[in-house]
């Protein structure tokens, strides 16, 4: 460290204008050098601001076959069957408690009503045509399912049935079967 300090106080001290004529050289060879960094850098600016605007437009059209491709992906046979099933199941649900879970036209017309709230939602004419991605928020709307007013409807039309299936059974029978009123002359 001694010889250091003594090479140091060894060399002669430049004069005042010789430092500033080497200054003004170094920044006359310096300044050319640091204008074409300045250049560069801002072209590498521009080239990144141009590079992150075609990423972000790459990145939204992705984005939007995305959704393209997930809307018109249609639900597949098994999902198409659960769903038909779960509205089954809810249109028995629905008039169990009134006493009409067995009677077919009744639960078939029920189910087709369910039916078509679903299609309604995503305005399809199938439930082949809805789209697959939204198979959960279909079944819930078909367990949620409960329009009062068309569960009593079809109910009515149920009870008019059952009325007249007893009103049927009810009336005396011919010998070979057919209505007493049929054998009787004018």
């Amino acid at each position: 460290m001694t010889e250091i300090v003594k090479r140091d106080d060894a060399m002669p001290a430049l004069p005042q204008e010789t430092v500033q004529i080497i200054s003004l050289v170094v920044r006359d060879m310096m300044a050319p050098v640091m204008e074409n960094i300045g250049k560069m850098l801002a072209n590498n600016t521009q080239a990144m601001e141009q590079i992150a605007a075609a990423q972000q437009i790459t990145s939204e059209r992705i984005a939007s076959l995305e959704k393209r491709v997930r809307l018109q992906t249609p639900l597949s046979k098994s999902q198409e069957n659960c769903i038909n099933g779960a509205i089954r199941a809810r249109a028995r649900a629905l008039l169990d408690p009134r006493g009409f879970s067995e009677d077919k036209k009744a639960v078939t017309k029920l189910c087709g009503i369910i039916r078509k709230s679903v299609l309604a939602r995503y305005g399809v004419g199938s439930l082949r045509e809805a789209p697959a991605y939204d198979y959960e928020t279909a079944m819930k709307q078909v367990n949620m399912w409960n329009d009062r007013l068309t569960i009593r409807d079809v109910e009515k039309e149920a009870r008019v049935r059952e009325e007249a299936a007893l009103a049927l059974a009810e009336q005396p029978a011919g010998v070979d079967g057919t209505p007493a009123d049929a054998c009787q002359p004018d």
